[in-house]
């Protein structure tokens, strides 16, 4: 009895119960100020939709941070797969599960060329990364001359109120649970906390870490090629450009929720929360009337302090003391 009462204040004391304190005070803040426009179904639906596809991308980030690596490239990546898969179906037609499968096979093929760069090269994932972002998206505009495409198929373009959320959040929730099942239930995904945590102890007990790596960066070019389809399917066209900038979005949901900037640290659950508060962050500037430009400065912070924080526990470590 006694272990069970120690788990459960244990459970109060975790990143995740503090986020979701600090959410639910938002809420109600928010809520008033907008008397009570915050809190209705219709805006809650029409926000998670809109943040569906970057919330999806967001568990790919995730498993990459966990496994210690970082990601820039993902809305690059995202958006060559958009842009194939819209120019496949807008030729030779096809149908919903095609247009995710073309997307997802180029979304894994792109990631997998970061995880030979990062791995081969032994140059920091972030300078990789950033790297190939500029290369896939300047491909990407020399190919396509940036071209909007747009009248899609009735199979594509055809929705119903039913549909157009059933999509988009239907995709988020599958990629929470799989990436919630993924870290928590596998052996792979012990492996990718294990190579986190501490790369050479994973080494010395035999993880290979390559091809640990290579799922990890496949998996979140996976993740970009769903949620860029998802993206395409809610907005009903297709721009080379307008995934592009949104990268601290993404990635300041995954610090949000409790993952950390060096690895071997993280949860589905967390960064469920953290897509919450952004967008409702997001939400929120709009329905108050206030500039964009502090939602910026808000994920800025988000970023800034999270580095902190980081080099602030990785020094403490260094000298020995226990957080």
């Amino acid at each position: 009895m006694l272990s069970s009462l120690q788990n459960k204040t244990k459970n109060f004391k975790t990143h995740e119960f503090y986020l979701l304190l600090v959410i639910l005070v938002f809420i109600l803040i928010v809520g008033v100020l907008t008397k009570g426009t915050f809190f209705t179904l219709e805006n809650f639906a029409d926000m998670m939709v809109g943040y569906s596809a970057y919330g999806i991308m967001a568990m790919g980030v995730l498993v990459v941070l966990i496994s210690g690596d970082i990601d820039i490239s993902f809305l690059a990546i995202a958006t060559v797969a958009q842009y194939v898969m819209a120019s496949y179906i807008l030729t030779f037609d096809g149908n919903m599960i095609l247009a995710f499968g073309i997307a997802i096979l180029v979304g894994m093929l792109l990631g997998s060329v970061n995880a030979v760069f990062v791995h081969y090269l032994k140059v920091p994932a972030i300078i990789i990364t950033i790297a190939t972002m500029n290369i896939f998206f300047g491909l990407l505009m020399w190919v396509s001359d940036g071209k909007w495409l747009y009248n899609f198929p009735d199979w594509f373009s055809e929705k119903t109120p039913f549909t157009s959320n059933v999509i988009p959040l239907g995709g988020l929730l599958a990629a929470i649970i799989l990436t919630h099942f993924l870290l928590r239930h596998t052996n792979i995904g012990r492996q990718i906390f294990a190579i986190g945590g501490n790369l050479e102890a994973a080494k010395r007990v035999g993880v290979k870490i390559f091809q640990i790596r290579l799922f990890a960066y496949s998996y979140v070019g996976i993740m970009a090629g769903i949620g860029a389809t998802i993206q395409a399917y809610t907005v009903q066209n297709v721009a080379p450009n307008t995934l592009i900038g949104n990268e601290m979005q993404v990635l300041a949901m995954v610090v949000l929720g409790g993952a950390s900037l060096v690895g071997g640290k993280g949860s589905a659950f967390g960064t469920l929360l953290g897509i919450l508060l952004v967008a409702m962050m997001g939400n929120a500037l709009v329905l108050l009337g206030v500039s964009s430009y502090w939602y910026n400065v808000f994920m800025g912070t988000v970023i800034l302090v999270s580095f902190g924080m980081t080099a602030i526990n990785f020094s403490k470590r260094r000298k020995g003391v226990t957080l």
